[in-house]
C-alpha cells in the first residue's frame, strides 16, 4: 500500500490534526453568518464580517511574515491555536453574559483573523514543506487539503444540528473546539521545522528592509508574479461565494439551519474529489496548464450557477465550483512552496497574500453590493466573469509555462554548484 506523503508521521499526524479541527470550523463558518443575517437579514452586514476577518492580512501579513521568518514556529503555533480557543469562546460568552453585540462580534472576527494570518503562513508555507519531500508537494497539498475537506463533510451538518438544538451563539462552542487537535500536535511536535532563521535584531529598519525583500521577491520573480496577479482578479468574485450561497439559502429561500448544514455538506463531499483528481491531472504536463484550467473551469461553473433557479441547483453548481477551486489552491500552493527559499519563507508568502487579500476582503462585500444592485443570479454571473478574466490575462505568461517538473531554486543552485566541482 502506498501511503505517499502519508508516511511521514508529522505530516500525518499536522494533517490528521487539521481535519479534526475542520468539524469545529465549519461550525463556525455556518453560526456566524447565520448569526449576523437572523440579527439583521442583511447580506451587507453578513459581507462586513467577511471583510474584517480578511482585513488582517492586509494590514498585517507582510510584518507577521518578516517576525514568523524570526519565530520559533512550534511556539508560534501554540499560541495562536490558544488565542483562537479564548477568542472563540468569547462569542457564547458574551451572549450568555448579555453584552452580545455586532460590533463586539466584528472586532472578534478581525483578532481571529490576525491569528490566523499567523497561523496559515506558518504551516501553509514553513511547515507542510519541511515535513515531506520537495517532490512531494502536490500530493501532499492533496492529502492535507483532501483530509481536511473529507472532515469538513459532515461539519456543517454538525452545526446545522447543534444550532438546532442549543441555539445559533451556543454552537460556538463547538467550534471553540477546532483548535485543539492542532494545539495537541503542536506541543508534542518537535521543532524540525526551525532552520535558517535571520539573526539581526529586530528593529524599524531591518522590519522595513525585509519587508521589502518579500515584495520584492515576489515581483521579481515570473511565475509568483503573474500567480499573484491571476489570484487577485479570480479572489474578487471567488471568495465570497459561500456568503452568497447562505443568503440566497437563507433570506431567499427561507430554509432552515439544519437544511442549510445537510446541503452544505453535501457540497463538501463533491469536493473531496478535488483531492484525488488534483495530483493526476497535473502528471504528465506543465503545472500551469492545470492550474489555469482549473479556474476557469471554476469560472464557468459559477457563471452557469447564474441560470439556476432551484436552491437545489444552486448547491450542486457551489458543489461543483468548490471541487474546481481546490484543485486550483492545490495547485497555488506549490509555487508558493517551492520558489521561495525557506530563509524567506515567512515575508515572501506574507507578502503575497497581503496583495491578495485586499482581492479577497472585498470579495463578499462587492457581490454583496451586486446582489443589491441587481439581484443574487448576476451576482454569481459577476463571479464566475472574475474568474475567467483572470485566466485571460495570465494566459500568455510563464505561468501557463509553469512546470512543476523543474527543481526549485534552491535545487538548481546546488545542481550547478556540484556541476563546478
Amino acid at each position: 500500500m502506498r501511503l505517499g506523503p502519508l508516511r511521514h508521521p508529522w505530516f500525518a499526524a499536522f494533517a490528521g490534526s487539521v481535519g479534526l479541527g475542520g468539524l469545529g470550523d465549519e461550525v463556525a463558518r455556518l453560526a456566524l453568518p447565520l448569526l449576523i443575517l437572523d440579527l439583521t437579514h442583511s447580506i451587507a452586514a453578513a459581507a462586513t464580517l467577511r471583510l474584517v476577518q480578511a482585513l488582517p492580512y492586509v494590514f498585517f501579513g507582510g510584518i507577521l511574515g518578516v517576525l514568523i521568518d524570526r519565530a520559533d514556529k512550534r511556539k508560534l503555533l501554540i499560541a495562536c491555536d490558544a488565542l483562537s480557543v479564548a477568542l472563540t469562546l468569547t462569542i457564547p460568552l458574551s451572549v450568555a453574559a448579555g453584552i452580545f453585540t455586532l460590533n463586539l462580534l466584528y472586532l472578534i472576527g478581525f483578532l481571529l483573523g490576525t491569528v490566523e494570518v499567523a497561523w496559515g503562513v506558518t504551516t501553509d508555507f514553513s511547515v507542510v514543506p519541511a515535513l515531506v519531500e520537495p517532490d512531494e508537494l502536490t500530493s501532499a497539498n492533496a492529502a492535507y487539503f483532501g483530509i481536511d475537506r473529507s472532515a469538513r463533510v459532515v461539519g456543517p451538518t454538525i452545526g446545522g444540528l447543534a444550532i438546532a438544538a442549543f441555539g445559533t451563539a451556543n454552537a460556538m462552542y463547538i467550534a471553540a473546539l477546532a483548535f485543539v487537535p492542532t494545539l495537541f500536535v503542536f506541543v508534542l511536535m518537535p521543532p524540525i521545522y526551525d532552520t535558517d532563521r535571520p539573526k539581526a535584531a529586530i528593529t524599524p529598519g531591518n522590519i522595513a528592509r525585509e519587508l521589502g525583500e518579500g515584495f520584492s521577491f515576489v515581483w521579481r520573480s515570473h511565475v509568483l508574479r503573474w500567480l499573484l496577479v491571476l489570484m487577485f482578479i479570480a479572489n474578487l468574485g471567488q471568495q465570497g461565494i459561500q456568503t452568497l450561497v447562505l443568503y440566497v439559502l437563507r433570506e431567499e429561500n427561507r430554509l432552515d439551519e439544519v437544511t442549510i448544514g445537510i446541503a452544505l455538506s453535501l457540497a463538501g463531499a463533491v469536493t473531496v474529489l478535488a483531492s484525488f483528481i488534483a495530483p493526476r491531472l497535473a502528471r504528465g504536463r506543465p503545472l500551469g496548464h492545470t492550474l489555469l484550467g482549473s479556474a476557469a473551469a471554476a469560472g464557468v461553473i459559477v457563471a452557469l450557477t447564474a441560470l439556476a433557479r432551484d436552491w437545489r441547483l444552486i448547491v450542486a453548481g457551489f458543489a461543483a465550483r468548490e471541487t474546481a477551486w481546490m484543485s486550483f489552491i492545490i495547485y497555488a500552493f506549490v509555487p508558493r512552496q517551492r520558489e521561495v527559499p525557506a530563509r524567506i519563507r515567512g515575508r515572501a508568502n506574507g507578502a503575497f497574500r497581503t496583495i491578495v487579500l485586499i482581492s479577497n476582503s472585498f470579495s463578499a462585500p462587492f457581490l454583496s453590493f451586486v446582489v443589491l444592485v441587481a439581484s443574487s443570479s448576476a451576482a454569481f454571473a459577476v463571479a464566475g466573469a472574475s474568474a475567467l478574466l483572470a485566466v485571460a490575462v495570465t494566459y500568455f505568461t510563464p505561468l501557463r509555462r509553469y512546470n512543476l517538473n523543474e527543481p526549485a531554486p534552491d535545487e538548481r543552485g546546488a545542481a550547478q554548484q556540484s556541476a563546478a566541482e
